[in-house]
C-alpha cells in the first residue's frame, strides 16, 4: 500500500508542476497529437504498429485498470493529460521520483528504485536478487543486487523517509557502463522540480524532437 501512496503522490506532484494549461483545456485531440510526438521521440515502442489513437486507448485501459485496483471499484480515469503526464506512462523512457519516498524498514523503496532504473534502461540493466536489509528502523541499511554474476552493494545513509543519493549514483553508474544516455527533464522555467527526480532515456535526436516540438528543456550534456 505504501508504494501505491508513493505513486499517487508523484502523479499529483507532477500534475501540479508540469501542467501550465488548465486540465479542462486539454482536449483528446491534443493528447493524441502529443502521443504522436512522443512516438517520434522513441516512446511507446512496445506499441509498435499501433496508431496514436489506439495507443491513447491502451493508456486509458491501463489507467482504468490501475485506478480501479487502487480504489477497489470500477473507476473511470481522467485522460486530460499534458505531454509530460503521457510520457510518464512509458516507464522504459521516463522516470519521475519524489525523494521523500516513504523510505523505511519493510517498505522496500530502494528495491523499487533499482527496478525502476532497470525499467528505464528497457532491461539492458538487469539486476537480479535485489535485497534491501535494515538492521533497525533507523538503519544501518544495505542494498545489494547481482548483475552479470557480479555482486553490487552499497550502504545508503538513513535520512528519515527520504531516499539517499547513493542509490542514484550506483544505478546511474550501471547505466553509464552500458552506454545508456539519460538526461534530466526541467520545468518550464528551466529549473528542476525541487525534491523530484525527473529523468528520461533519450538519444540526442530524440531530445531535439522534444525540445523543438514540445518546447521541453533538459540538462545539457
Amino acid at each position: 500500500m505504501k508504494k501505491i501512496f508513493l505513486i499517487l503522490a508523484l502523479i499529483m506532484l507532477t500534475s501540479c508542476n508540469c501542467q501550465k494549461n488548465k486540465e479542462m483545456e486539454i482536449t483528446k485531440e491534443q493528447v493524441v497529437k502529443n502521443i504522436g510526438i512522443l512516438k517520434e521521440a522513441g516512446f511507446f515502442q512496445n506499441y509498435d504498429g499501433l496508431s496514436d489513437l489506439k495507443i491513447y486507448n491502451k493508456i486509458y485501459e491501463l489507467r482504468k485498470e490501475y485506478y480501479s485496483e487502487i480504489f477497489e471499484r470500477p473507476y473511470e480515469p481522467n485522460m486530460k493529460l499534458d505531454a509530460i503526464q503521457i510520457a510518464q506512462t512509458d516507464k522504459t523512457k521516463c522516470l519521475f521520483l519524489d525523494l521523500e519516498a516513504d523510505v523505511g524498514k519493510g517498505n522496500n523503496v530502494y528495491e523499487w528504485v533499482v527496478k525502476a532504473y532497470s525499467d528505464l534502461s528497457n532491461g539492458v540493466f538487469n539486476p537480479v536478487d535485489i535485497q534491501e536489509k535494515w538492521e533497525s528502523f533507523e538503519g544501518p541499511i544495505e542494498i545489494s543486487f547481482k548483475v552479470n554474476d557480479s555482486l553490487i552493494s552499497f550502504k545508503p545513509e538513513y535520512e528519515d523517509d527520504w531516499l539517499h543519493e547513493s542509490v542514484f549514483k550506483v544505478c546511474g553508474k550501471e547505466l553509464e557502463k552500458r552506454k545508456i544516455r539519460t538526461v534530466d527533464f526541467l520545468s518550464d522555467d528551466g529549473e528542476g522540480f525541487g525534491q523530484v527526480i525527473a529523468m528520461m532515456r533519450l538519444t540526442m535526436d530524440e531530445q531535439n524532437i522534444l525540445e523543438n516540438k514540445l518546447n521541453w528543456k533538459f540538462t545539457s550534456e
